[in-house]
């Protein structure tokens, strides 16, 4: 089963539910069995559908001001085609703010149509009435980038954002999505930094009053060596202190915390697993590249332009992958890669390779990334890969 989605949400009197969910049982048959070629098709869909963003923050991955492209209509209804009637989850956008994209009131029209789930992530500044009517049908998850919990912090880091109005939009999209079908959870979500990351339980406190009922928060992706002086990867000894506190007033609060968890010494904690991405999931960048891993290094699997998306899902780079699964030697992006360890509880200690966490090698346009390829941090990938994408990357 894929732990990013949640057939329970779905609606079982939908026409397409039952093929949704036996599309999901043959996918879990086929990671059981470390199946090569599968006869199902994706349960979960990133949909890279714009870079644009009406923010600058300083910790962006991509500077402002190259962030126009957009995903075209022809690359949306070829998914819509071919993977909508099977799919149960979709995410649009790693990278930009979804709900500028001009398709998007299509694409929630479309998901509703055709009983896709919404996975949301958004900065919150346009949470208007309108646009929460466009996500309240589809609505599983929508996570509110929330990188303080004092206007000083959240102005600082989430510059062109007002805190009394996103909190206000945040208030807004609680109290309309009392009710809606798939009983969404709206969660805030921090990107930990050495400027903000005291201010963890105040955000859970904060989170309460906004009547959300999830805190999430990670550790800073760095792009740029000024970025890497707000890492905490220098001094991962202070975080722990911290995060109690945080699941403390998260227990008294009732509100649930998915945080970065402290650093262990080895890998006692964790045990090994198999990553459920090959088998169950897909990434389609602005072009309509298929992408079996947002860390893909440039490679694709193929364009949903060219060919029909089953030509790049049964294609050689999934093959390659799903093939070094079944022989026990992960291969391509995946050796050492986090989502192939679990841990025995949300919160225990493990191995950070640190470097992968700070910038180091400057590539065109100004975008920095990690050198290190090993991400030994379990349940979790690096950020999302640039490489390929972009002249000069």
């Amino acid at each position: 089963m894929d732990p990013y989605i949640d057939p329970d949400r779905l609606d079982p009197r939908h026409p397409s539910y039952a093929r949704k969910i036996d599309n999901l049982r043959r996918g879990d048959e086929a990671h059981r069995s470390r199946a090569e070629v599968l006869d199902a098709l994706p349960v979960k869909l990133t949909l890279q559908t714009n870079d644009t963003c009406n923010l600058d923050c300083p910790h962006c991955q991509i500077p402002r001001a190259e962030k126009p492209p957009k995903m075209s209509a022809a690359v949306l209804e070829r998914v819509v085609a071919e993977l909508f009637p099977t799919l149960v989850e979709l995410h649009p956008s790693n990278l930009g703010e979804a709900l500028l994209w001009p398709l998007f009131p299509r694409l929630c029209a479309e998901m509703a149509r055709h009983g896709v789930l919404l996975d949301l992530t958004t900065n919150g500044t346009l949470l208007t009435n309108e646009r929460i009517l466009w996500i309240r049908p589809i609505a599983r998850d929508v996570k509110v980038s929330f990188d303080g919990a004092t206007q000083e912090t959240f102005e600082r880091l989430r510059r062109g954002a007002s805190f009394a109005e996103v909190c206000e939009g945040v208030g807004r999209l609680v109290d309309r999505l009392r009710g809606s079908p798939a009983r969404p959870t709206v969660a805030l979500q921090m990107t930990l930094m050495r400027s903000n990351y005291r201010e963890l339980p105040a955000l859970v406190r904060l989170a309460a009053e906004l009547g959300a009922r999830r805190v999430k928060a990670y550790h800073l992706f760095s792009f740029s060596p000024a970025m890497d002086d707000e890492s905490l990867m220098g001094d991962l000894g202070v975080w722990p202190a911290v995060l109690a506190e945080a699941l403390r007033e998260g227990e008294r609060l009732g509100i649930e915390l998915q945080c970065a968890e402290p650093e262990g010494t080895g890998e006692t904690s964790l045990r090994r697993s198999v990553c459920h991405l090959p088998w169950h999931e897909a990434w389609l960048d602005i072009d309509g590249s298929v992408l079996p891993c947002h860390s893909h290094g440039g490679d694709s699997a193929g364009n949903v332009l060219d060919a029909p998306f089953v030509a790049a899902w049964n294609g050689p780079l999934y093959r390659k992958v799903r093939r070094a699964f079944a022989l026990d030697r992960p291969a391509w992006y995946c050796d050492g890669c986090g989502m192939n360890l679990v841990k025995s509880a949300e919160h225990d200690a493990v191995p950070y390779d640190r470097e992968s966490f700070l910038a180091r090698t400057a590539r065109g346009g100004g975008a920095l990334l990690p050198t290190s390829s090993l991400v030994r941090w379990s349940g979790r990938m690096r950020q999302f890969e640039l490489t390929g994408r972009r002249d000069g990357r």
